[in-house]
């Protein structure tokens, strides 16, 4: 299927959004979501099989890739607003709504909140606040570590710029899997790695967002210890909280699902469109 990319504006933002060919007129409408600090091509493994049975949609966050720059005045809760705005702009269908990581915390948030939109919700990896694994790593990461990425990102002309320090931070990775960072590292606006961690945020654990999701639901969930950000028993009770929900456990790959397992993943979700 053939893809292509355009801004939509929101009214607030510039979204940069890619679609895929409609393979038919009454075909379901999925949208996908990625997480911090990538963008829309993070989908590239399932995107293909995804476009022949979907009227499909990738959008680059706020902040990310191609969109609009966060600014200093947004917050988490500016994500799922600008994707509550953008869906409704897309099409007049509620939608398959996919997110991984904070692309998935941003599922939750929409399909919480409005829930019209959202006909089915894929959660994979997502953050789900002070119990994340990826909250307590945070919290050993330093204020001058994040200062210094942004400087990185701010000073760099070319994504060339910034493979010595992805070459450090991802020991071992491929050549292209380096450049694709840098290339995401390039298109990140500095302010979110220059942000501080807020202390309220450490308390938050999003029961309320969670139990407020009706759709059918499925939550995907890597091993903490290749890189997850759920715990077996914080995956298991954001499951619990969410009415029509389905853990999938994956012990044998880290945070990015998709990727790793890209054709269960396909499974999974048209499982779950099928079944519901």
């Amino acid at each position: 299927m053939t893809v292509s990319e355009r801004y939509v504006h929101t009214g607030n933002i510039a979204l940069n959004v890619a679609e895929w060919t409609q393979p038919s007129a009454d075909a379901p409408v999925m949208v996908l979501i990625h997480g911090y600090g990538s963008n829309r091509h993070t989908w590239g493994r399932v995107t293909d099989k995804f476009s022949t049975q979907f009227h499909l949609f990738a959008i680059d966050l706020r902040g990310m890739g191609r969109s609009g720059r966060f600014g200093r005045y947004a917050k988490r809760q500016t994500w799922a607003d600008d994707i509550s705005a953008c869906i409704p702009m897309l099409t007049d269908k509620p939608v398959v709504l996919v997110g991984h990581s904070l692309g998935g915390w941003v599922t939750a948030a929409v399909a919480s909140r409005n829930p019209e939109l959202v006909s089915h919700a894929v959660l994979a990896e997502p953050y789900s606040g002070a119990n994340s694994e990826v909250r307590k790593r945070e919290r050993m990461r330093s204020n001058d570590h994040r200062e210094a990425r942004a400087n990185q990102i701010r000073n760099a002309t070319t994504p060339e710029d910034l493979m010595p320090f992805v070459s450090q931070e991802y020991e071992g990775a491929s050549e292209d899997s380096l450049r694709r960072v840098a290339r995401m590292w390039f298109e990140l606006d500095p302010i979110l790695e220059s942000g501080r961690t807020n202390p309220r945020e450490e308390q938050e654990t999003f029961n309320e967002m969670f139990s407020s999701i009706k759709c059918p639901t499925i939550l995907i969930q890597g091993a903490a210890e290749k890189g997850g950000i759920m715990s077996d028993e914080e995956a298991q009770r954001v499951t619990d909280l969410i009415p029509n929900c389905n853990l999938l456990s994956w012990p044998k790959v880290g945070h990015s699902p998709h990727i790793a397992r890209n054709h269960d993943f396909i499974r999974a979700v048209n499982k779950l469109v099928a079944q519901n």
